[in-house]
């Protein structure tokens, strides 16, 4: 086993882990939804929180990480019980390498799978209840474009291939 996040057995959804992401040094950012922590595994696998419930607004929790090209973290944060929270109140944030963060994208709803184009643009998969799952996108600048893709099932995941 490479690492664990704290008080997670397998059988703990409570403690789930949605998002992964690897920085380009290598090092792998596990976000802990139910500790509102990320956690930073450096490549031999010792393990510091990068940030923590602070960092998250109450009822908020990450789910989806990626990088951008600068080395900025993204993280999806969706809205859990026992916190009621309307449709449109989740959030992106943009955390630099050293742990400021800004607010990259609101009112969005169940934002999960998040990558990057070779542009710079943002791609979200919205896991909205079937058939409603949306693809956003959002320029680097955080200025969200027209709907990309609409009428998935739950769209979970994003990843781009490498360039041509």
């Amino acid at each position: 086993m490479f690492g664990s996040i704290p008080g997670t057995p397998p059988d703990n959804l409570e403690q789930a882990s949605l998002g992964l992401a690897f920085d380009s040094a290598g090092n792998l950012y596990a976000a802990a939804d139910g500790a509102q922590t990320i956690y930073k595994f450096a490549p031999n696998g010792s393990r510091t929180p990068f940030v923590g419930p602070n960092a998250f607004a109450p009822g908020a929790y990450p789910s989806g990480l990626t990088f951008d090209s600068s080395g900025n973290l993204f993280v999806s944060t969706e809205c859990f019980a026992p916190f009621f929270c309307e449709p449109g109140s989740d959030t992106i944030l943009k955390f630099t390498p050293d742990g400021m963060e800004s607010t990259f994208a609101t009112g969005l709803t169940t934002p999960r799978g998040m990558a990057f184009d070779s542009s710079g643009n943002l791609f979200v998969a919205e896991a909205n209840p079937i058939p409603d799952g949306d693809i956003r996108e959002f320029t680097h600048e955080g200025v969200e474009l027209p709907v990309f893709a609409s009428g998935f099932g739950r769209p979970e995941f994003l990843t781009f291939g490498p360039p041509r």
